[in-house]
């Protein structure tokens, strides 16, 4: 946690010139005060001064935010409002306690490899069991109200896990580079498919691939106040990692990137800030260290546009890698969407915990792709792609939505399909 000093520093760097509240999706869809940074900030000073509480009114606040960064960007005094949202937040956790299922999510099974496999057998088990069509035939989980509407957002489980699928080791020969494969919890238990697709891309351009034992990157304890837990979790992580004889630890999230990234300030030790000068996002691996070379596939007919993941724009810093990898893929037609680096109202489990909120703010995102006439939605981050898929069914729209690994895989006549 920053300290308290710190934090009264950025906050006396606030002019509440409210230049926040163009770029703030919340703002946007409610024009509520309280919710938009100066509002925050405005709030986190107060209860530094003793003239407010962290009462349960305070909490709530604090969690409508999406941590989207469009704020910081557009601050003129660059205030980092996420930080200061998540110090708020981390003191909540502290003083008040977080909520028993959190608690048990985050100490139980995020530190737990095995007990979060047998978490997402059982998440199989409900889905393809029959459970789940009994469950939404019955109705019944309309008597909580919206917990359907939540219920309709969770993606089809893997039957295997991702690295468990896998080989630890996939070599090719004389590798240019070689690179260790951070899956993030998605692409494990939801997602192999995007596995697959980041894999044979890297050895179809020469990187060598190994896959080392992992957990958690630590985010969602991290933004719900659980500093332990992140901290904790990011040590596990960088303790195996720093075993590898890697050029470089990449990742197909742009949540899990940004993450790993921070673990240098996190864990404050030589052995973070090594490991976090190695983490690369997959497009930037490709398209600035390793030189993309696409396949022979042409892929004709494909109009695609891209939407920025907030943290892979503004935590990362990346934005042209992706697009330079689409546009080097033969036969596509790439149409850019307007605002393509607002955020899309996934934001981890915001879409979740304010599922209504979280749908508004998609909606937008969904009628700026279907504005550009494009039949192939691309992202880099395996939870936008989640909520990317759930607005556009709303919208009845037929767009796809694709990892841009599964775009590029699609180029080579070896590509493995495998889930």
């Amino acid at each position: 946690m920053i300290k308290v000093e710190t934090v009264k520093t950025y906050l006396d760097r606030c002019s509440k010139c409210g230049g926040c509240q163009a770029v703030c999706p919340l703002y946007g869809e409610t024009m509520a005060e309280p919710l938009v940074a100066r509002g925050k900030l405005f709030l986190i000073k107060n209860h530094i001064e003793g003239k407010l509480e962290l009462s349960p009114k305070m909490k709530e606040l604090m969690s409508l935010c999406l941590l989207c960064k469009a704020c910081m960007e557009n601050c003129p005094n660059k205030i980092p409002v996420d930080q200061l949202v998540l110090w708020a937040r981390q003191k909540i956790a502290q003083e008040k306690g977080i909520s028993f299922v959190k608690k048990n999510i985050f100490q139980h099974l995020l530190k737990n490899n095995g007990r979060l496999t047998i978490a997402a057998r059982l998440g199989y088990f409900y889905q393809h069991s029959g459970l789940q069509w009994l469950v939404r035939k019955s109705r019944l989980l309309e008597l909580f109200g919206d917990l359907a509407k939540k219920e309709s957002l969770l993606p089809e489980m893997a039957k295997v896990p991702f690295r468990n699928q896998v080989p630890r080791l996939l070599p090719v020969s004389r590798p240019q580079k070689r690179v260790a494969y951070f899956t993030g919890c998605l692409t494990n238990f939801v997602f192999p498919d995007i596995g697959y697709a980041v894999i044979n891309v890297l050895r179809n351009n020469g990187v060598e691939v190994v896959i080392p034992e992992q957990w958690c990157c630590g985010i969602p304890a991290l933004a719900s106040g659980d500093e332990e837990t992140a901290v904790d979790l990011a040590r596990k992580n960088v303790k195996v990692f720093q075993r590898e004889n890697v050029d470089a630890i990449i990742t197909d999230c742009a949540s899990c990137g940004s993450t790993l990234k921070e673990y240098a300030e996190l864990l404050e030790t030589p052995e973070a800030r090594s490991f976090a000068e190695k983490v690369l996002d997959f497009s930037q691996l490709l398209a600035d260290v390793v030189g993309f070379q696409p396949g022979e596939e042409e892929l004709s007919g494909l109009v695609v546009t891209y939407h920025d993941p907030c943290h892979l724009r503004r935590g990362m810093g990346i934005s042209e890698a992706p697009r330079s990898l689409i546009k080097a893929v033969p036969g596509v037609t790439f149409k850019e969407m307007k605002e393509s680096d607002r955020c899309c109202g996934a934001a981890g489990s915001f879409n979740l915990t304010y599922y209504e909120l979280a749908v508004s703010i998609g909606r937008r995102k969904a009628k700026n792709v279907q504005d550009t006439g494009a039949n192939v939605l691309l992202t880099a981050c395996p939870s936008c792609i989640m909520q990317l898929r759930h607005v556009l069914q709303l919208e009845g729209s037929d767009v796809q939505v694709l990892h841009l690994a599964q775009l590029l895989d699609k180029t080579y006549s070896n590509a493995e399909k495998k889930s």
